[in-house]
């Protein structure tokens, strides 16, 4: 097997759009592409450049990169335009409001917006059906490959990945969570308000550093290139970020206690997450954080209880690293959700 992470079947059978319901057109196109006809019925995985190499033929054939998610199709063509009309972009806040206002010229069914609150950034995509109008079925899948098109395609810009706080969607999930984890490398949560990518807003002031001299290159492959960078994530803070989240005494532990779990020096440990990025402190914070989020959410605790479960001395001191995290204190946060 390859080093591309596979993706499920279901992933296919969206892709085909339309021709998912002609069978004979299906066919022809996954023998095409050297897809196994069994993604049309199983629920299995299959190598994500298959679907990057599938989507790209798709979309040309249906001349609709939104593969009929769009109310009003995206013609074959248009993400290489709007890659060029960030080309005078000097940082990322800057591609993403340009990106926004590129949408709505398209069509006013795009209502993408930056938000900032406490240390994060939103980018929120809202999708809407006009008056005497529905979204179109296919729009869950199209959103989901527009967040994974768009996020991966800021990174090239800026050269560095973004690290997801958490990826939120209107719909239900129509592949198992882990799924979409295995995407997004962050969590994904469901049936919320908006569409919505969060990162740290220290993201946004990151400098674009891709020069047009590689643009040229980039749009050969482009956009269906980004749907293949499915990779498992095997990094020093993956395996951390693993270790704090399946340990209910998460808050207690510390640098050592890690390294020893790892079979490596506190040192060592410290330098490989240093040539991440990040560090112990860092991913330990992130964790606790998405705890938080997730206990607010889902259980009825009060306020004091879930300070405690979180490890922090008191309800006041939860109460002010929520707030700087969110925007939000615990209590806006859990009546807004």
């Amino acid at each position: 097997m390859n080093h591309y992470h596979l993706v499920p079947n279901v992933f296919f059978r969206r892709q085909l759009g339309q021709y998912l319901f002609d069978e004979e057109k299906a066919r022809s196109l996954l023998s095409a592409h050297n897809i196994p006809l069994s993604v049309l019925t199983s629920d299995d995985y299959t190598e994500s450049k298959k679907l990057a190499s599938l989507a790209n033929t798709v979309w040309r054939s249906l001349d609709d990169e939104s593969t009929n998610g769009a109310i009003k199709r995206l013609p074959f063509g248009f993400f290489k335009m709007l890659c060029r009309a960030c080309g005078d972009c000097l940082n990322l806040h800057s591609i993403i409001h340009r990106s926004c206002d590129f949408f709505r010229l398209i069509s006013d069914e795009y209502k993408f917006s930056l938000k900032i609150k406490g240390e994060e950034a939103l980018f929120i995509l809202g999708h809407e059906s006009q008056e005497g109008s529905f979204l179109p079925k296919n729009n869950d899948y199209f959103i989901m490959s527009l967040t994974i098109v768009l996020t991966r395609w800021f990174a090239w810009m800026i050269n560095e990945k973004i690290k997801l706080e958490r990826v939120e969607f209107q719909f239900s999930a129509f592949t198992l969570p882990k799924d979409f984890e295995a995407i997004y490398h962050s969590a994904v949560e469901f049936n919320q308000h908006s569409n919505c990518i969060v990162f740290s807003k220290d993201f946004l002031k990151k400098p674009v550093v891709a020069s047009q001299d590689k643009l040229p290159a980039l749009l050969i492959n482009a956009p269906h290139c980004f749907l293949s960078h499915y990779r498992q994530d095997n990094s020093t803070a993956e395996q951390v970020r693993n270790i704090l989240v399946q340990n209910e005494d998460y808050s207690q532990l510390k640098l050592l206690d890690i390294s020893q779990q790892l079979n490596i020096s506190t040192a060592t440990l410290t330098r490989k997450l240093n040539a991440e990025n990040t560090s112990f402190m860092e991913i330990k914070d992130r964790t606790r954080k998405h705890k938080a989020m997730s206990l607010l959410r889902t259980l009825e605790l009060p306020i004091a209880e879930i300070a405690y479960l979180l490890g922090f001395s008191e309800p006041s001191a939860f109460t002010r690293a929520f707030k700087k995290w969110t925007g939000d204190s615990p209590v806006e946060y859990r009546s807004r959700i």
